[in-house]
C-alpha cells in the first residue's frame, strides 16, 4: 500500500501507525494538494460476522465524524471502499497525543489543565449537540495540534483535536445493543461496564477521569479489568486535593459530580462541566483568620450560625446543642434569649445611671460658698433615697422576670424530656410486640415445616424402595445390553483400524508417487485427518504424469487436494536448488499473486505475503522466461507472522510463464547486495552457495515459488 495510491488520488507517503483495527498512513491529496491522514482497514470475507461488525463500526466512525466540523475535532474529508479495503481520509494533525506527555510523567500547570479540558469539553459539547456520543474519550484519542515557527519553535499553545470516533454512538442508530460493553476500561463509566445503553454522560465521566489524571498524575481507578470495574461501580477515588497540593479544593466537588456513579447525578452537559472547572480554578481557598476556627482541625469547614428567627425561637435542629455543620461541636446551651435581653437592658440602664451620676453638672456658683442649707440637704437626701428605692425596685422586678423566664425554660425542657421518654417507651413497646409476633410466626412456621418434613420422609422411604427394585432390574438389563454393545464395538473398531491403516499408508504413498513424477518442479505435501494436500510448481509437460500418479492410487473422493502451477521455462536447476527450503502447503512462508491472471502489458499487480513464525529478512526475485532475474526490492526486515501487500508493479515483456520466488531468511542471505537484474545461471549459482552457507550456520531459510503468466495487451 505504501508504494502506490489509495482511491486513485491519495499518494501514500509513510506509515503513521498500525494496530489491530487497521493502518494509518500519511498521504498527499494530489487533487487539492494538501497532506492528509488515511485510516485503512481490510473488509471482511462473506459470512465473517465479527469482521462485518468491525466494518460497520468503521463506516459508523466515518459517518459520525463526517457530520462534525469543529476546531477541536479532527476533520474527516472523504470515505471510500474498493471491495477489499475501506478507508477514511482525515485532517493530518501535526503533533502527538495527550497520552505521550502523561506517559512521560509530565505534570501540567493548573492553567494549562483548564485550557486543555475547556477545549476537550467544547468539542464534546459540539458533538453531543448533534446527537453523537464518543464513548472512548481518553488521552490517546486527544491529539495536540502544534503549529511551529520556521526555526522549529512552537508558534503557540497546542490546540486540542478529538480523534477516533470508531465506537461512537449515533442517537438514531441501533448498532450498539444493550449488553454490549465497548470502551477503554480505565475511562469507562459504570453504565458502560454494566452493558447498558449510554448517552453523553458517559463522555462526561471519561472526561472527569482525564481531568483527575491531569491534576494528580494518577487515574482514579487503577488495576486490571475486573479491579477497575469493581472500583468504578462501588468505590470513591481519593480527593484530588489530597494527592496534589497544587490542586484547589474546589476541584474535589467538581470531580465528585463528574464521577458520580449515577448518570443523573453528573453534569447535565459538557458546557456545565467546563463552567464548573473554570469556576473552581478561579476560586481561591481563603486562609483562616487569627483566632477563628477550632484548634482540633485546621482544615475543618467553619459554618456561621444563621440569625435567630423573630420571636426568640430557634429552628428545631438548632435547639439541642452545638452546630450541625462544621465548628467544633461544643455545646452552646445557655440562658434563654428573653433573660439575656432583659439582663442586657438592666446592665445598660445601670451604666447609664452611673454615667449620669459621675458626669452630672454641679450647681451654679455665683459667689463664695456659704454654710449649707439644712432644708436643701434634707431634700437632696430624700431625693437620693427615692432614686435608690426606685433602682432597687426595678432590679427586683428584673430579677423576678429573669427567674420567671428561667422557670418557663425549665418547664419547657422538662416537657420535651418527658415527651421524648414517652416516645421512646412507645417505640420500645412496639418493638417488643413486633418481636413477640415474629417469634409466634416463626414457631408456627417451624411446626408446619416439621410436619411437612415428616410426611416427605415417609414418602421418600416408599419411593426409594420402589426405585431400588426398578434399579436392580434395569441394571441387569443394562449389563446384558452393554456386553452386546461392547462386542459389536470391538468388532467395528478392529475393522476401522484396518481401514485407517490402509488409508494412512495410501496417503504417503500417493504423495511420494506424485513427487517422483515431477522431475522438473517442486511439490510439497501435507497429510491431515484422512486428507492429503499436494501443492507446488511443475513443468507443464509433467503435469499429466503427476495427475496420473494420483489417479493410480484410487483414493476415496475428496481425500486428496492437488494445487499445481505449471510453467514453460528454464527453471529446473533453480527449482532443484530451492527444493529443501520450500515449506508444506499452507504453512510457514505464504506467497500469492494479487491481481488478474494472466497479467497483461502495463497491468498493475502485486503480491500478498505472510511471513513465517520467526523474524526474517524478505527478498522477492522475479525470474522471467527469457532467463533474466529481477530483484523487486532490497531485503526488508519483518516480524514473525507479519502480513504485507506488495503493490505498484506493472506487467511487461518478455511475455510467457515467469517464476517468482519469495525468500525469507533469519539473517541476510547474500554477503553482497545482488544487482537489480542478473542472469538466471548467475543467480542460481549464488543462491546455491548462499543456501549451503546458511545451512552451515544453522540459519532458517524458507522459499515459496509461484508461477506468473504474462501476455501482451489485447
Amino acid at each position: 500500500m505504501e508504494t502506490g495510491r489509495i482511491g486513485g488520488k491519495y499518494e501514500v507517503r509513510r506509515t503513521l501507525g498500525q494496530g489491530a483495527s487497521g493502518i494509518v498512513y500519511e498521504a498527499f491529496d494530489t487533487v487539492i494538494e494538501r497532506p492528509v491522514a488515511i485510516k485503512v482497514v481490510n473488509l471482511p470475507a462473506p459470512g465473517d460476522a465479527e469482521g462485518e461488525e468491525a466494518a460497520a463500526r468503521f463506516r459508523r466512525e466515518a459517518r459520525a465524524a463526517g457530520r462534525l466540523s469543529h476546531p477541536n475535532i479532527v476533520a474527516v474529508y472523504d470515505y471510500g471502499e474498493d471491495g477489499k479495503a475501506a478507508w477514511i481520509v482525515m485532517e493530518l494533525v501535526a503533533g502527538g497525543s495527550l497520552k505521550a506527555p502523561i506517559d512521560r510523567g509530565e505534570r501540567f500547570p493548573l492553567a494549562e489543565v483548564v485550557r486543555l479540558m475547556t477545549q476537550v469539553l467544547a468539542g464534546l459539547a459540539y458533538s453531543h449537540a448533534r446527537g453523537i456520543v464518543h464513548r472512548d474519550i481518553k488521552p490517546a484519542n486527544i491529539m495536540l495540534a502544534q503549529e511551529t515557527l520556521p526555526d522549529g519553535r512552537p508558534a503557540g499553545p497546542a490546540q486540542v483535536k478529538i480523534a477516533d470516533f470508531g465506537i461512537a454512538r449515533i442517537e438514531s442508530s441501533s448498532l450498539t445493543q444493550l449488553g454490549q460493553v465497548m470502551g477503554t476500561p480505565a475511562y469507562m463509566s459504570p453504565e458502560q461496564f454494566r452493558g447498558e445503553t449510554v448517552d453523553l454522560r458517559a463522555d462526561i465521566w471519561a472526561a472527569g477521569v482525564m481531568l483527575y489524571q491531569l491534576l494528580t498524575g494518577e487515574r482514579p481507578f487503577e488495576g486490571g479489568y475486573n479491579s477497575v470495574m469493581h472500583k468504578a461501580l462501588h468505590t470513591e477515588p481519593t480527593a484530588p486535593s489530597v494527592l496534589s497540593v497544587t490542586t484547589p479544593r474546589g476541584f474535589d466537588a467538581v470531580l465528585a459530580r463528574a464521577l458520580a456513579k449515577r448518570p443523573e447525578d453528573r453534569f447535565p452537559d459538557a458546557n456545565a462541566f467546563a463552567a464548573a472547572i473554570q469556576e473552581a480554578a478561579a476560586a481561591r481557598s481563603p486562609a483562616p483568620l487569627p483566632g477563628l476556627g477550632g484548634a482540633e482541625d485546621g482544615d475543618a469547614t467553619q459554618v456561621r450560625r444563621p440569625r435567630d428567627p423573630p420571636g426568640g425561637q430557634r429552628p428545631a435542629d438548632d435547639r439541642t446543642g452545638g452546630d450541625r455543620i462544621g465548628g467544633t461541636g461544643r455545646d452552646r446551651t445557655g440562658p434563654p434569649l428573653p433573660a439575656l435581653l432583659l439582663g442586657g437592658l438592666l446592665l445598660l440602664a445601670g451604666l447609664g445611671g452611673g454615667a449620669w451620676w459621675w458626669f452630672r453638672p454641679g450647681p451654679a456658683v455665683e459667689g463664695p460658698v456659704g454654710p449649707a442649707d439644712p432644708a436643701r440637704e434634707a431634700a437632696a437626701r430624700e431625693a437620693a433615697a427615692r432614686e435608690a428605692a426606685a433602682r432597687e425596685a426595678a432590679a427586683r422586678e428584673a430579677a423576678a422576670r429573669e427567674a420567671a423566664a428561667r422557670e418557663e425554660a425549665a418547664r419547657d425542657a422538662a416537657a420535651r424530656d418527658a415527651a421524648a421518654r414517652d416516645a421512646a417507651a412507645r417505640e420500645a413497646a412496639e418493638r417488643d410486640a413486633a418481636a413477640r409476633d415474629a417469634a409466634a410466626r416463626e414457631a408456627a412456621a417451624r411446626d408446619a415445616a416439621a410436619a411437612r418434613e415428616a410426611a416427605a420422609r415417609d414418602e421418600l422411604v416408599r419411593r426409594q424402595a420402589a426405585e431400588e427394585d426398578a434399579r436392580r432390574l434395569a441394571e441387569a438389563q443394562q449389563r446384558a445390553a452393554d456386553e452386546a454393545a461392547r462386542q459389536r464395538a470391538a468388532q467395528a473398531e478392529a475393522e476401522q483400524q484396518a481401514r485407517e491403516a490402509a488409508r494412512r499408508n495410501a496417503l504417503p504413498d500417493a504423495a511420494a508417487a506424485m513427487t517422483a513424477a515431477a522431475r522438473c518442479g517442486v511439490l510439497t505435501s501435507r497429510i491431515g485427518n484422512d486428507t492429503l494436500t499436494v501443492a507446488g510448481v511443475v513443468q507443464r509437460s509433467e503435469e499429466a504424469a503427476v495427475r496420473g500418479a494420483l489417479a493410480a492410487r484410487q483414493l476415496p473422493p475428496g481425500t486428496a487436494q492437488l494445487r499445481l502451477e505449471s510453467f514453460v521455462g528454464p527453471y529446473c536447476d533453480l527449482l532443484d536448488a530451492i527444493r529443501p527450503q520450500v515449506p508444506a502447503p499452507d504453512t510457514g512462508l505464504r506467497f500469492a499473486l494479487i491481481g488478474k491472471s494472466p497479467i497483461a502489458d502495463e497491468q498493475e499487480f502485486g503480491f500478498g505475503i505472510t511471513m513465517p513464525d520467526w523474524p526474517a529478512q524478505l527478498t522477492v526475485a522475479y525470474v522471467a522466461s527469457d532467463g533474466s532475474v529481477t530483484h523487486l526490492f532490497a531485503p526488508r526486515a519483518y516480524g514473525a507472522g507479519a502480513q504485507e501487500r506488495l503493490t505498484g508493479f506493472k506487467g511487461g515483456p518478455p511475455f510467457g510463464t515467469d517464476l517468482v520466488l519469495a525468500i525469507a531468511a533469519e539473517q541476510p542471505l547474500f554477503t553482497q547486495p545482488r544487482p537489480q537484474t542478473e542472469t538466471l545461471a548467475g543467480f542460481t549459482a549464488a543462491l546455491q552457495n548462499a543456501l549451503r552457507a546458511a545451512a552451515q550456520r544453522r540459519q532458517r531459510v524458507a522459499i515459496r515459488p509461484i508461477v506468473v503468466e504474462s501476455v501482451p495487451r489485447r
